[in-house]
């Protein structure tokens, strides 16, 4: 099952948002990032919180100050060489993020989805840390969920379609500085 099919699946207008992203969340649709290289896979989750035009920086105001910390991690844990302090670094996001989400209820702005998504995502750096396997898929659907609960349907359809767009044809860059400085590739 490849994203393709659930950037059909956005750009049919008849197709109610929470529709694709329950189907995201059970399976039903392929989700950005469940599959791939996990650099690939981490670089994208990093947009997914601070991209400016799709992130969750750009849908809901004054949460950078949680969406840049997990973002830059992410972005750590997509290189193949970590810090041996990778987990620590992961660990110490969870409690502020935790308390933060106590202040917030769903489905009100949005502040809440994403911090949620920053949860799921500090949840998954955790776990890979820890050697599993890691999905994104409720960071993912926890994302979107933010971005319906914060913009206009017909914005928010665009929004999504865009980070999709995204993982199906990422901007191409060149080897990234630190990459490139210790002779990895990503």
């Amino acid at each position: 099952m490849t994203t393709h099919r659930l950037l059909d699946e956005l750009t049919n207008p008849h197709r109610p948002l929470p529709d694709i992203i329950y189907g995201i969340s059970t399976g039903a649709l392929p989700s950005p990032a469940s599959s791939g290289l996990p650099s690939e896979r981490w670089q994208w989750l990093a947009h997914l919180l601070t991209h400016p035009q799709w992130g969750m920086t750009a849908i809901v105001d004054g949460l950078d100050h949680v969406c840049s910390p997990v973002a830059r991690l992410c972005q750590l844990t997509a290189h193949p060489i970590h810090p041996l302090n990778v987990r620590e670094l992961w660990a110490a996001e969870q409690l502020p993020t935790t308390e933060l989400i106590a202040a917030h209820s769903p489905h009100e702005d949005g502040r809440w989805e994403v911090l949620n998504t920053a949860l799921e995502l500090i949840t998954d750096g955790l776990d890979h840390c820890n050697g599993l396997e890691t999905s994104g898929i409720e960071a993912v659907t926890s994302a979107f969920t933010a971005v319906i609960t914060a913009q206009d349907p017909a914005t928010a359809r665009t929004t999504i379609t865009a980070a999709v767009e995204h993982w199906i044809r990422p901007a191409r860059t060149t080897t990234s500085a630190v990459s490139a400085r210790l002779g990895a590739a990503s």
